[in-house]
């Protein structure tokens, strides 16, 4: 029979969870933005408050009386670790603000937050959506292409996937005056050469209408009838079919948005003479329209044109321009201009950089939004709650005959024969494997992160490892033994406060997955593990992996495809133990600056206590500093994709984190080193709403801002004739119009800070050096080590002494626990392509270092059920769990066997979904029932404590095993956790009470 893969589509609610509001005060306090200058503060109109999305009390003022017929409407977008959400606001119905889509990947839900990038359609009917994890913005490749697309019909809620592998940038996705949208997708990265595909998709249906490919780095795509209109080398350019350009003019400044607007005019914002600058290009002039000062204006798409609204001064007469006013660039605007957002962020992801909101994921899902309207300069902030979302996700699903039957079921028709293990090699060539029992990662809290840090960059984290620490089966060590400290160049020491932004940026303290909270344990954080773009959709891509593991992403030397990889009680330190993970990352920047050091490139005066004067070194970490004259064309120094003239980040942006805390909720807008500082000026935020870490000591120079890191926002600093840039170029022109392969800098900058306290900041430590150790400050109370019930005890783990919790009374194990991933069916089909469910299923399999013994394996519940409705499983996310007791240890078959009580233990958190705990009663040569289920939710029976459940009493005989699975039950979808901990089987000659079995 032939078979024939389709798509599915199904709905995807999502959890969202409430916390108290905010007062009144500190909604209006964050209106257009969090933290601004005082004169922009000044000029704010005070602001109403309300909760349901509602923005006006009385819309007939704010609005006019024609918003009950007015077609406007609003778009945005903001993410959490919820997803990416679509909100949406009518002007017909006061603006008020909803949730239309929740833009996610099912098994990606502990992932961390998610971000993004919106626009509307020319129709105003459809958004258009980039979206990813926010670690995406990391790894340069994964900004170049690992994002998701989708387009959203605002009108309905569905939601179409379109596309994978796509960039994430603040231009893409673009829009313009009819419904097709273009995505980019780019190779162009620290060599600045490659090519930027645009992949144009019809709004509308869903489908891919075009792909072009342009040589070079295409930015600021706007899809027009003839092709696209985009920024390429400095200049503004028509891209024609077969990707051919043809330039129309050069611009005078780094473009940071490209709006068509009437008439076929283009208008274009860019940075020049340290403001921002409107100019339009119509009837082949470029022509001045208007200035603001630097940050200050915002240029949007509107019906019939287009809008600038901002501090901005000017415009004059321009055909089809609006120009509205507001104490700051806002985040988006309204179709027909009616309302300017100024902010949408998630309580959760506010909470990681304030004390409003929270960190322990309790907020997310609730979305503060401010707004403006404009026809009577109201200023308003609301709560969004959001709420779930229609979704046609495409998904791993099971091929079907021509005739409806499942491919499994046609493979046992023809003979084909289960097999397992899987013969495949689509795994991972990183070198701590990923659920490795012996390879568990303690999450630490945040005072002994900061502690770590504080010891390690003066050589004093003396602290001893004993053998099998975390059960890794490791010989002891000394973290600083193993990775000992990088004598820096010039002298000195790495200022503690650039280690921990570091740290903040690169896993937001995580050392272990983002499943685990401190306390737990977990699986090592590692970054792109299967080599697929974290995606549960696709097979592993072997030799793909970016291998990054840890608090600090230490990727050198933990691929064990790549030359020098470390040796295993290194790559089990970094990967299981903060302190020596720490301590490598620590080499791997010291060693950075010194490669700076050696090709003569500081920044300031090179003097490594100042923070500021470690901005090269942090672009280095990131993306690598080039020394070896014999590749990359003889370019040496630093690439090009963390320039801060690359145009991939917006010219006018302000630093990270300084002018609004909702910079975290799009970081990809920043490089990376433009980040870190930004966490170092800003610490996070830990799940109790205090401060992660101590801030630096800031300059006390009386003409700087107090409490702020003297940073450059001359992004023409890294410019000179080393990488084809004139950093003296006249003001309104471009200093880097190559953008090509010449863009590596090998020079130095200095704008003055960094030379004493007066213009530069200092390390601030908050631990003492020579210090122990700091108490471990657990979220969860930890998991029973032993006082289980009696009986025969099978643990979900081989060895249960070894784990994270320093548990070590389990002296015996009664019998066999087992996993089985997938349906164990691996089959070439005739087309060259495999079925193997196996190797899809481990993708969203998890350790965590709670419940019985300090370890439980969890996943996520996915669609099936019993019966008939078994064969609709999702065998592809399917994972099985089996405990057998040694048959030796029950009764015979042929006797009358042994009534069982039996036990099934809940950790307290981690377990949440329906389950169906099936038992096979064994050999009982008496005609017995063979099976009996024993259907449970594991949040409702553990109530959230850990917890023994007897599930009842069962005759039982040599043979028998229980085992349930996360694909019982129609309609679940990869949301809720499901954990599999251990169980004991209690000889018993009275039934005990339970929800199911009654001693049968």
């Amino acid at each position: 029979m032939a078979l024939t893969p389709f798509g599915r589509a199904r709905r995807s609610p999502r959890r969202t969870a409430r916390i108290a509001l905010l007062t009144s005060a500190a909604l209006a306090a964050s209106v257009l933005t969090s933290t601004v200058s005082a004169q922009s503060a000044a000029a704010a109109p005070k602001a109403e408050s309300h909760t349901g999305g509602r923005l006006f009390s009385t819309p007939d003022t704010a609005l006019g009386t024609g918003w009950r017929t007015s077609s406007d409407r609003a778009v945005t977008g903001t993410g959490d670790s919820a997803g990416f959400h679509i909100l949406v606001a009518d002007e017909s119905k006061s603006f008020t603000y909803r949730e239309v889509a929740d833009l996610t990947q099912d098994g990606l839900d502990g992932i961390g937050p998610w971000t993004g990038y919106v626009c509307q359609s020319g129709s105003g009917r459809y958004a258009a959506a980039v979206y990813a994890p926010s670690t995406a913005v990391n790894t340069p490749s994964l900004m170049q292409h690992g994002g998701f697309a989708a387009v959203v019909d605002l009108d309905t809620g569905k939601v179409t996937q379109v596309a994978t592998g796509v960039q994430l940038a603040y231009f893409s996705p673009g829009c313009g005056t009819g419904d097709t949208v273009t995505f980019t997708r780019t190779t162009v990265g620290d060599s600045a050469k490659g090519t930027t595909t645009l992949l144009d998709i019809d709004a509308r249906t869903g489908k891919r209408v075009e792909k072009t490919t342009v040589d070079g780095q295409f930015t600021n795509p706007v899809p027009t009838t003839d092709g696209h209109v985009g920024v390429l080398g400095g200049r503004l350019v028509e891209v024609a079919a077969g990707g051919i350009t043809s330039t129309l003019t050069k611009l005078p400044g780094r473009a940071f948005a490209l709006v068509p607007s009437a008439g076929g005019a283009l208008d274009v914002a860019v940075v020049a003479g340290g403001q921002d600058v409107l100019r339009r290009w119509t009837g082949g002039k470029l022509t001045k329209l208007g200035t603001a000062p630097l940050g200050k204006l915002g240029l949007f798409a509107r019906q019939g044109g287009d809008l600038v609204a901002g501090v901005v001064s000017g415009v004059g007469n321009a055909p089809g321009l609006l120009k509205k006013s507001a104490p700051d660039k806002p985040l988006s605007a309204s179709r027909e201009g009616h309302l300017l957002t100024a902010s949408a962020a998630s309580r959760e992801v506010r909470g990681m950089t304030s004390k409003i909101g929270s960190t322990g994921g309790e907020g997310a899902g609730v979305i503060d939004v401010s707004a403006l309207a404009t026809a009577s300069d109201t200023a308003s902030a609301t709560e969004v709650t959001t709420a779930a979302a229609a979704a046609d996700t495409a998904d791993d699903v099971e091929p079907l005959s021509t005739d409806g039957t499942p491919e499994k079921n046609v493979l046992a028709a023809q003979g084909v024969t289960p097999t397992d293990p899987n013969p495949q090699t689509h795994y991972s060539n990183c070198l701590v494997k990923r659920d490795d029992v012996n390879a568990q990662a303690l999450q630490p809290s945040t005072n002994m992160v900061e502690w770590a840090v504080d010891q390690a960059v003066h050589g004093d984290l003396n602290i001893t490892r004993p053998a099998n620490y975390l059960g890794t089966e490791s010989e002891a060590y000394n973290p600083e033994s193993l990775f000992p400290r990088v004598a820096l160049t010039g002298g000195g020491t790495v200022p503690a406060q650039v280690m921990l932004g570091i740290l903040a940026q690169e896993s937001n303290f995580k050392q272990a997955s983002w499943h685990s909270v401190p306390g737990d344990g977990g699986n090592p954080l590692t970054g792109d593990y299967y080599g697929n773009a974290d995606s549960i959709h696709y097979y592993p891509n072997n030799g793909a992996a970016d291998c990054g593991y840890g608090i600090a992403q230490v990727t050198a030397g933990m691929n064990e495809a790549k030359p020098d990889p470390y040796e295993p009680t290194q790559a089990y330190a970094i990967a299981t133990d903060y302190a020596a993970n720490i301590a490598a990352g620590l080499q791997i920047l010291s060693k950075t600056w010194n490669q700076l050091k050696g090709l003569g490139m500081n920044v300031n005066t090179g003097n490594s206590a100042y923070v500021e004067n470690w901005s090269m070194a942090l672009w280095g970490y990131n993306s690598g500093v080039y020394s070896d004259t014999s590749a990359n064309g003889g370019q040496v120094g630093l690439g090009w994709f963390n320039n801060p003239a690359n145009p991939i980040y917006p010219a006018d942006r302000l630093p990270f984190l300084r002018a609004s805390y909702d910079d975290a909720s799009h970081p990809a807008d920043w490089p990376y080193e433009e980040k870190v500082m930004g966490w170092i000026e800003t610490p996070q935020m830990t799940y109790n709403a205090q401060a992660s870490y101590t801030r630096p000591l800031f300059p006390t120079g009386g003409g700087l801002p107090a409490e702020q890191l003297y940073l450059n926002t001359n992004y023409r600093a890294y410019c000179g004739s080393s990488n084809n840039c004139d950093p003296n170029a006249a003001t309104g022109t471009d200093p880097c119009p190559a953008e090509n392969e010449t863009c590596w800098f090998d020079g130095s900058v200095n704008w003055g800070a960094g030379e004493d306290s007066a213009t530069g900041s200092t390390e601030n430590l908050a631990y003492s050096l020579g210090s122990g150790e700091p108490a471990l400050d657990r979220q969860y109370d930890a998991g029973p080590c032993g006082g289980a019930p009696s009986g025969l005890l099978i643990d979900d783990v081989p060895k249960p002494n070894d784990n994270t919790q320093g548990c070590t009374d389990s002296t015996r194990i009664d019998g066999k626990f087992n996993l089985q991933l997938g349906d164990n069916f691996t089959y070439q089909r005739p087309d060259g392509s495999w079925r193997a469910t196996g190797d899809i299923a481990p993708i969203d399999l998890h350790q965590l270092g709670a419940g019985y013994d300090g370890h439980v394996w969890f996943t996520h519940t996915y669609a099936g059920g019993n019966g008939s409705a078994a064969s609709a499983a999702d065998l592809w996310h399917k994972v099985s769990a089996t405990w057998t007791p040694y048959p030796e240890l029950m009764a015979q078959s042929g006797t009358t066997g042994v009534l069982y009580n039996i036990y099934v233990h809940l950790p307290n958190h981690g377990a949440q979904g329906k389950v169906a705990y099936n038992v096979h009663v064994g050999n009982s040569g008496q005609g017995v029932a063979e099976l009996h289920s024993c259907p449970i939710t594991q949040q409702t029976w553990s109530g959230g404590n850990d917890t023994w459940l007897s599930l009842g009493t069962l005759r039982l005989w040599e043979g028998a095993y229980m085992q349930a699975d996360n694909t019982s039950y129609a309609g679940a979808t990869g949301d809720l956790d499901v954990a599999y901990d251990a169980a004991v089987f209690q000889p018993t000659t009275t039934a005990a009470t339970g929800p199911c079995f009654t001693g049968s």
